[in-house]
């Protein structure tokens, strides 16, 4: 309310104020409201409507999905290496690292459950004899049934093949072998000072964890030494706090090649290195480390760093001053610098990712919409440019099973995966209306911002991912999806080896 308010409430309608003497400001600014108000619903009811046209279509994109509405948002999700039989081998029970953002509450660092179906158990068992038809043969059939992997539920309209509701069964006579199949609930929660930006675990050690939030501190915790719940009073107790940067941050990796060695960046525009071996995480107490070296470059925001995935000593990061840079740990400050890319995009560089196989391969996300591919022996312009986004790339992340296979996620609520082995494909005009070759798949379960997302290491082509509107989102496209250029392959290999067979060689024709 405008401070001029007083005046005119105390002042009759018939005797006009100064300020009233200008009603077209008013109006104009009355006009403005009115029109982002009404670009606001239309929005909204965009949203709805293909969220609607996604979950009616889900049967056939995907061999899983399964929505679970977490009580606060998280801005970080991570699949942990360790997995669990249970069922009697039918479920698989996997770990996922998250955390919550939010403001006059507590804040935690999070462990959730994730029950899947094992790809063995994804089927249906069905018959077709009378008995199983009528009555108890029909309740039998279905207590044996295994639930398939996208069992389309009509009434809702959506995939609820898993027992998206905590444990129960969706299918008929709500009874099934798999009755923990689909279920997702947190199993730890561990105080945290603030929301959490970022929270990723050690390779080397899983139990490790290190989160940052809006402070400039880094925290780590080794979740074997917490309760799986805090107390009533319980402090906020990590084991290690890292000093270093000035102002908060999300970039934030783990060495997968060296124990301990972790590499984090900042608003401040600093790059830090630390060392959180085993004997500052044990004992007792809260233990300051500093960092071990601290790398200058940047003239802006670093948004991300990543360790290279074959070279020990070999890190990049990306910033909002939209470079590049590649570093050497062994050197300090300026020094450390290997390469640099200025002007890498047109955007805020938001994210970059190492292939894990070909070690010259690396991928960087943007404010400019695009994913770009880069060759660490020739950095003078981009091996490739992405484009399938409607708003700026927030993560990219390779899939840890197929060199070629690449995800990203963006402020435009989708998830796409793309196939670098498709890029130059011949396309139909009415195939490249949906994009280029190399966009795979286009993820579009959510209705916010996509702030993270994680490939499940156990799990081929299982994706976790998460959204501000408080929802995680786990699923796996159909297979038809990214088997089609296989099964093309395979037939024509067999069609050379029929012709193979069928032909004779020279013994052959000898003996005739």
């Amino acid at each position: 309310m405008s401070a001029t308010t007083p005046k005119q409430s105390d002042t009759p309608p018939s005797t006009p104020t100064p300020q009233s003497k200008t009603p077209s400001s008013s109006n104009n600014n009355n006009a403005t409201l009115a029109g982002e108000n009404v670009s606001d619903v239309l929005e909204e009811r965009l949203i709805d409507a293909e969220y609607k046209i996604w979950k009616k279509n889900t049967p056939y994109l995907y061999d899983l999905v399964m929505t679970h509405s977490l009580e606060w948002p998280s801005l970080t999700c991570q699949w942990l290496p360790s997995v669990k039989n249970t069922n009697g081998g039918t479920v698989e029970e996997h770990g996922l690292i998250l955390g919550t953002h939010t403001t006059g509450e507590q804040n935690y660092l999070m462990l959730a459950n994730v029950c899947l179906p094992k790809s063995d158990a994804q089927q249906v068992v069905t018959s077709n004899s009378k008995e199983d038809k009528d009555g108890a043969g029909a309740s039998a059939a279905a207590a044996a049934a295994v639930v398939p992997a996208a069992n389309y539920d009509e009434e809702k309209n959506e995939v609820g093949g898993f027992g998206f509701q905590m444990g129960t069964s969706s299918g008929a006579g709500g009874s099934s072998q798999n009755p923990s199949a689909g279920r997702i609930e947190i199993r730890m929660k561990v105080k945290h000072l603030g929301e959490i930006n970022r929270a990723r675990y050690m390779p080397q050690n899983h139990f490790i964890v290190a989160s940052r939030g809006p402070d400039p501190e880094l925290y780590v915790f080794d979740l074997s030494k917490h309760p799986s719940f805090p107390d009533e009073g319980g402090e906020f107790c990590p084991q290690c706090v890292l000093s270093g940067h000035e102002k908060e941050g999300y970039g934030l990796n783990w060495s997968p090649l060296q124990s301990g060695m972790l590499v984090s960046g900042a608003e401040d525009g600093k790059v830090c290195l630390w060392d959180v071996n085993t004997r500052a995480m044990s004992g007792g107490g809260k233990k300051t480390l500093e960092p071990v070296m601290v790398f200058s470059g940047h003239a802006d925001v670093v948004e991300d760093v990543a360790w290279h995935c074959r070279d020990a000593h070999f890190f990049g990061s990306v910033g909002d001053d939209r470079k590049i840079m590649l570093w050497d740990s062994r050197r300090s400050g300026e020094e450390g610098v290997v390469k640099v890319v200025t002007e890498a995009h047109d955007g805020d560089i938001n994210s970059i990712a190492f292939n894990p196989v070909n070690e010259f391969l690396f991928a960087t996300g943007s404010a400019d919409k695009t994913v770009a591919l880069w060759d660490v022996r020739n950095l003078k312009s981009k091996m490739q440019k992405l484009s399938g986004h409607n708003d700026q790339v927030f993560q990219v992340a390779w899939a840890p099973f197929n060199e070629s296979i690449l995800a990203s996620c963006s402020a435009d609520r989708r998830v796409n995966v793309w196939d670098l082995s498709r890029i130059g494909e011949e396309q139909s005009p009415e195939d490249a209306e949906d994009g280029p070759p190399e966009l795979l798949f286009m993820h579009g379960g959510h209705t916010s911002k996509v702030s993270d997302f994680s490939w499940n290491i156990n799990d081929e082509w299982t994706i976790a991912s998460v959204s501000e509107d408080n929802v995680l989102q786990v699923w796996n496209m159909a297979e038809e999806i990214y088997a089609d250029e296989d099964d093309d392959d395979d037939e024509e290999e067999d069609k050379e080896n029929d012709k193979d067979d069928n032909m004779l060689d020279d013994d052959e024709l000898e003996d005739k």
